[in-house]
């Protein structure tokens, strides 16, 4: 054996730079030349899945007011000159694009493209159905939205087509969670274009705009990733456009007509390669030619770049250009067999594009779709795992609608915030048309269980304003209650009702009690609120059943209701008792004169804890310069660096129910919070209501929220990243270069998705999770503040050519959110994963009207449930992240462990589900696009390898190996924070 490993070694010693004997992704490529500098000209084109025109008219080249371009255009375009010769280069990116293309190509095109695709002449980068955002997305979207890209390419074109390199240029600023997914999925490198002003600056001095990323050191080199930063952004050199709108001079070549100008054309173009190449180590330099929307006349770009290379490669004797692609450019780095520097464990956020513009706004910009986006993603895994449990693989479209909407809401100028307003309402839009879409899956999918036919399922999307036309306009109604996540689980339901007395009834028979809780004045008055329902009907749901179904019955009787549960609503603070409400658990202790809360009261321990809201006052300014940059879409730059407070005396309203006690706080008309505290529960909710904000004397506001401690931080806090892995922050600092404090508010602040927190002295603790994106800060020692909500006057000349400032029913936009606060010591760190699980995976609720009786609804729907898709539960560590048909006869399945610390789980896979025998197992990379036992993945020399032979001991320890020795079992181990994916051959269980 040992002599056939070290046969093994020497073998692929000799073969290290053709470790891949079908070449997949580096097909194509043009050979270099040694000893000269080799200019890898990368023609492509960047191509907003929306932003000034919705994706659509991107698509067609409609709404040419905004944007007169046609992506549609660019690809017939590409695709006639990559005909014509043998030797051009392009790549594209955009799936969403790609596939709207193709469904409209006759077969003799389709053939033609396939033949440019597997050549290598048309490299399909990237692969995902848009380039995303990396701050606001959740892990398991951007998993999602890479996994459909990819099966597209997949299904379309093979394999071997596959993309190895990600293109990440255009977002604003890069999270650690992407760059490991990417390592996850088999890439061996990613490049982008943007990062921080005074970061670019010094690597570009010290020659390290090439690196290795190393986001998570525990994990080793398989989540190690090769990462370049583009010189230029994503842009030729200066003067070298080529497109009909462009004002660059061609190359004009014929001596004989007037104009003639290679020499002075060529030349700038070669002090632009010696300029950009200084900045790197290799003697290897991409060039990106070009840019937004480019080659839409294709023929312009490619006569002038044969041109340069031509003439070029004819009169300079040390300089190879050459049409290349950033996997071929890849590829030659590593034949050069360089030792790379380290980046490790952090991030590339937040990113300032000059001393006064930092991109933090983004962080909440338009928090309702981002809101939305979030709802999607929790309905989208409702919808595919009920569609596994329909039995077969039927409703495909209906699933796909919701699908697509989703990959493309997660493009950097969607879930982001930074497009256009109508370009905003379209992807809202599509998400509805996905709801509508599943609403059918989940129809089916009930009827299937209830083994009858059910009522069509409908949603009630403004229960967080207490509306429900379904729960209040009928006098008999069924509330269906999906838990998608693998673990039972006990919640509250909340659902807008007239008032009166109820009656609720589970499947079982048993009557469910219940409470009427007031809704809030403020909540009551929401513009564009069109509801009387005056109070919210808490139901206790309990023990959830595991992907499987719940439903209450619920019928209003004759009478008023129990009245005498509506206790101390009105009381006022002109009393001698204490200002608390009180869970056995928390106790709230709120200020008598300002009814701002100031203490919590854990297990006899005492917190000092305030909270209260306040606003930045945004810059105005017309950029002109960077002093005078105003804050808007993307970037978040306050008038002043302090905050002011809206009120220090807010109005206090108390109910305490049997389950749940409430304050109501009112700040102002545009303001107004509940802090909620359920029976036994070790969480403090506060749900707050923003805006219309107001904007008098042209004052655009920035509105946060700011929980203050006496927990000695020391700068240090905590986000998470895009939901997974939680990120040290230090206030005023950065891990590669010397901090310029320009902006010590907008500099300091981080994107969180789900979570964030501070610790003292690895002890006490406080976290904070949130249902959709926010920006983040601590400011001061102690302190936690979020970005809620933002209402702008000025554009910030980032290129969406308008200021944020969203309408709704002829007013500002009102937003309302949910966070929820957790106390504790430190060596409990496995809550708030838990906590933010729950909120992303909330279970799904949805109703129906019906005229039946409760013994009528009674004997159809009895035996729902024993119907569920799991056999058993999954212990708490685990999270089912996917279950999704996947072909006709297969099941694509992804399993997580949640938790940063603890002990390794098994699962066993043929036990997993229960109404299906798992016939073979595949484990795939993380977007299922390869099996794994197939992926090997370049491996570089870095600072701290061991030796020279680095690379060939990894690529042995990548050779495949059979984990499923046993059929039998299929049992699996996830050790902590670890995802797999795997395919499941399944036929249907008999009964």
């Amino acid at each position: 054996m040992k002599i056939i490993i070290l046969l093994l070694i020497t073998f692929v010693n000799l073969n290290i730079n053709f470790c891949y004997a079908d070449k997949c992704g580096y097909k194509g490529c043009h050979p270099t030349v040694p000893g000269k500098l080799n200019a890898h000209l990368v023609a492509h084109t960047h191509d907003d899945v929306g932003w000034l025109k919705t994706v659509d008219q991107y698509y067609y080249g409609s709404n040419k007011v905004h944007s007169p371009f046609g992506v549609q255009y660019i690809l017939d375009s590409v695709i006639s000159e990559l005909l014509k010769k043998n030797d051009r280069r392009f790549v594209y990116v955009e799936s969403s694009f790609l596939w709207r293309w193709w469904q409209e190509q006759d077969e003799e095109i389709k053939k033609k493209v396939r033949e440019l695709v597997i050549e290598g002449k048309l490299q399909l980068l990237h692969g995902g159905w848009c380039m995303s955002d990396e701050a606001t997305p959740h892990y398991s979207a951007l998993i999602d939205q890479m996994t459909l890209g990819l099966k597209f390419l997949n299904e379309t074109f093979g394999e071997c087509s596959l993309p190895r390199v990600a293109w990440q240029i255009d977002p604003f600023g890069h999270s650690s969670e992407v760059a490991l997914q990417f390592a996850q999925m088999g890439y061996d490198g990613l490049f982008f274009g943007r990062l921080d002003y005074e970061d670019y600056h010094r690597r570009k001095y010290m020659k390290t705009m090439e690196m290795i990323w190393r986001p998570d050191p525990s994990i080793g080199p398989d989540g190690d990733l090769f990462t370049g930063v583009l010189y230029n952004l994503y842009m030729p050199p200066d003067g070298f456009c080529f497109d009909t709108y462009c004002s660059d001079e061609p190359i004009m070549d014929n001596p004989k007509l007037h104009g003639y100008n290679v020499k002075d054309r060529v030349s700038q173009f070669v002090k632009a390669i010696r300029l950009w190449s200084e900045s790197y180590k290799s003697p290897h330099v991409m060039i990106t030619m070009g840019g937004d929307f480019n080659y839409l006349v294709a023929s312009s770009w490619f006569k002038n770049m044969d041109k340069l290379i031509k003439y070029i490669n004819q009169k300079y004797n040390d300089i190879n250009v050459l049409y290349s692609t950033p996997a071929c450019y890849l590829e030659a780095l590593h034949a050069e067999n360089i030792t790379w520097p380290v980046k490790d464990n952090d991030d590339f956020f937040p990113y300032g594009s000059d001393d006064h513009s930092y991109w933090t706004g983004y962080f909440t910009s338009r928090p309702n779709l981002k809101y939305f986006v979030y709802k999607g993603n929790n309905l989208l895994q409702v919808c595919k795992q009920l569609r596994v449990a329909l039995g077969s693989n039927i409703l495909e479209d209906e699933e796909l609608v919701l699908s697509r909407a989703m990959a493309d809401a997660q493009h950097h100028d969607a879930v982001s915030g930074t497009e256009k307003q109508h370009v905003a309402d379209d992807y809202a839009s599509y998400l509805y048309e996905g709801f509508e879409n599943c609403k059918k899956i989940l129809t089916a999918a009930y009827t299937k269980w209830a083994g009858t036919e059910v009522p069509e399922q409908k949603f009630c999307l403004w229960t967080n304003i207490s509306t429900c036309a379904e729960s209040e306009l009928s006098s008999k109604f069924v509330i269906s209650v999906y838990n998608p996540l693998a673990q039972p689980v006990s919640t509250y339901l909340r659902v807008p009702v007239l008032g009166g007395s109820y009656k609720v009834v589970n499947f079982t028979g048993a009557e469910i009690p219940y409470e009427l809780v007031p809704v809030s004045r403020s909540v009551s008055s929401t513009p564009g609120r069109r509801s009387n329902a005056t109070y919210e009907l808490l139901i206790k749901a309990n023990n959830l059943t595991y992907l499987g179904l719940t439903t209450y019955y619920v019928e209003k009787l004759n009478g008023n209701g129990n009245t005498e549960s509506i206790i101390d609503f009105n009381k006022t603070l002109n009393t001698s008792e204490e200002l608390s409400i009180q869970n056995g658990v928390l106790k709230l202790i709120f200020n008598k004169t300002t009814g701002l809360l100031e203490t919590v009261m854990k297990e006899n321990e005492t917190w000092p804890f305030k909270q209260n809201f306040y606003f930045y006052e945004a810059s105005k300014g017309y950029n002109y310069n960077s002093d005078n940059r105003a804050s808007g879409a993307y970037i978040f730059r306050p008038a002043r660096n302090f905050t002011h407070t809206i009120t220090e005396n807010v109005s206090v309203s108390i109910y305490k129910g049997k389950d749940v006690e409430e304050v109501h706080q009112v700040f102002d008309t545009w303001l107004s919070q509940v802090i909620r505290l359920y029976k036994g529960v070790n969480q403090i909710e506060f749900q707050w209501l923003v805006g219309p904000i107001p904007v008098e004397k042209w004052m655009g506001k920035e509105v946060i929220t700011r929980y203050s401690t006496d927990l000695q931080t020391n700068g240090v806090f905590w986000t998470d990243s895009n939901g997974r892995r939680m990120i040290k922050r230090i206030r005023n600092y950065r891990s590669s270069w010397n901090l310029t404090l320009s902006e010590p508010v907008a500099s300091n602040y981080y994107p969180v998705t789900t979570t964030a927190s501070i610790v003292e002295d690895n002890y006490r603790k406080v976290t904070v999770s949130v249902d959709r994106p926010q920006g983040a800060t601590s400011l001061n020692d102690g302190e936690l503040e979020f970005m809620l909500h933002r209402r702008l006057l000025y554009d910030d000349n980032k290129g969406v050519t308008e200021p944020l400032d969203e309408i709704q029913f002829g007013e500002g936009l009102v937003a309302r959110g949910t966070h929820v606060i957790e106390f504790g010591a430190v060596t409990n760190l496995k809550n708030h994963r838990l906590t933010s699980r729950s909120i992303i995976s909330s279970p799904w609720v949805s109703f129906s009207k019906t005229k039946v009786s409760y013994k009528d609804w009674f004997s159809v729907y009895k035996n729902i449930q024993d119907e569920r898709i799991l056999k058993n539960p999954l212990p708490d560590e685990i999270h089912l992240l996917t279950l999704q048909w996947w072909t006709e006869n297969s099941i694509l399945l992804r399993l997580e462990h949640i938790f940063e610390d603890g002990v390794n789980v098994n699962v066993n896979l043929k036990e997993l589900l229960k109404n299906y025998i798992v016939n073979d197992v595949v484990e795939l990379t993380l977007a299922a696009s390869k099996e794994l036992s197939n992926l090997s993945r370049l491996q570089w020399k870095h600072e701290g390898s061991m030796d020279k032979n680095q690379t060939s001991i990894n690529l042995l320890n990548e050779l495949p190996q059979n984990e499923f020795k046993n059929p039998t079992e299929f049992t699996i181990t996830l050790e902590p924070m670890q995802i797999r994916t795997f395919r499941l051959y399944v036929s249907q269980q008999k009964t």
